[in-house]
């Protein structure tokens, strides 16, 4: 039998966006833009004292969202990843957006020791995470199979050349590319004049400058008890939440994460509900929080006290267990 947890996921976004609004309610001088993208909601709340065009503004931001989606989205063929996904060559001049983004990708790779994977998505689809339906539970010669294209070794990056070392090898980097995608909007708007907002795509923020004269408040859900939010205060900073425990697959009565390790290409199991990170960049904090999902949890804590100006908050449930466990600044964050 399988089940596919994601209505979960989606009723987690809409908790995320009334607890942002109910936090954030907007003045008569406020600006709020809200719609779809990247398969998710998005939500910003502008804090201004002058008059603008609120369509003007919001076409700037969803022309913006619709050309990242062009270049990220791999549910979209004529992307610009899913035309390097289908191709039969291996060297590729890519944009600056696509170049960034996989340079990223691959400093975090090589920053984990290989736990984060951006080729990880041919896996992901076999156990039932993608588009492909599955009934049964993958047996260890497709995962071996599999395993021999997935690495991010088979791909390297200069000066927006991208080469690809294997055919099969196939990109996937929805674990990064949201929090990139915030980072652009909140981007836009400081180009804009603005200089104190807050920017959510499915759960993900950025926050610049104040809510008036205020740190923006951000709720972090405790899946240790779901109708619990952890408030946290932040200004300037991003934060980006990854977890197992409202998207996941069931076989054979066994409950198996969407999260996979890309060495073994199993679900990884190591007792982790979620892990929030609190960054500058969202793009970092979204990458960041990815990792600590795959690492055991003592070496993601030693990984995060050892980088600057990062901090994480860690949902633990270890046989029964449950238990907060944090990094060595984040109890600054709490509000």
């Amino acid at each position: 039998m399988i089940l596919v947890a994601k209505n979960k996921l989606l009723l987690l976004s809409y908790t995320l966006l009334f607890f942002f609004l109910l936090l954030t309610s907007c003045s008569k001088s406020d600006i709020a833009i809200s719609g779809f993208t990247m398969g998710t909601t998005y939500s910003i709340k502008i804090n201004n004292n002058q008059y603008i065009q609120d369509n003007y503004l919001k076409k700037k931001i969803e022309d913006k969202l619709f050309y990242l989606n062009s270049v990220f989205s791999t549910y979209d063929i004529n992307s610009e990843l899913s035309s390097i996904n289908f191709s039969d060559e291996s060297k590729f001049i890519v944009s600056n957006e696509l170049g960034h983004i996989i340079s990223k990708s691959l400093y975090y790779s090589n920053l984990s020791g290989g736990l984060y994977d951006p080729t990880v998505y041919p896996l992901v689809d076999l156990w039932g995470f993608g588009p492909t339906i599955r009934n049964s539970m993958p047996d260890i010669v497709e995962i071996n199979q599999l395993l021999r294209s997935v690495s991010y070794k088979n791909i390297s990056i200069k000066n927006n050349e991208l080469f690809i070392y294997n055919n099969d090898t196939f990109i996937d980097l929805s674990s990064i590319a949201k929090g990139y995608v915030v980072d652009q909007i909140s981007e836009l708007l400081i180009n804009e004049g603005f200089e104190n907002f807050m920017v959510e795509i499915g759960g993900e923020v950025r926050c610049k400058g104040k809510n008036y004269n205020n740190d923006w408040v951000i709720g972090i859900i405790n899946p240790l008890s779901e109708f619990e939010l952890l408030k946290t205060k932040v200004s300037d900073l991003s934060v980006a939440t990854s977890g197992n425990y409202n998207n996941y697959t069931i076989y054979d009565s066994v409950k198996y994460s969407h999260i996979l390790n890309p060495k073994t290409g199993f679900p990884v199991d190591n007792k982790i509900l979620s892990a929030s990170v609190i960054t500058e960049s969202c793009t970092d904090s979204d990458a960041i929080a990815t990792i600590l999902m795959i690492m055991p949890y003592n070496d993601g804590i030693k990984l995060v006290n050892s980088l600057n100006n990062v901090e994480c908050l860690l949902f633990i449930n270890e046989y029964g267990n449950e238990r907060i466990i944090k990094s060595k600044g984040f109890d600054d964050f709490i509000y």
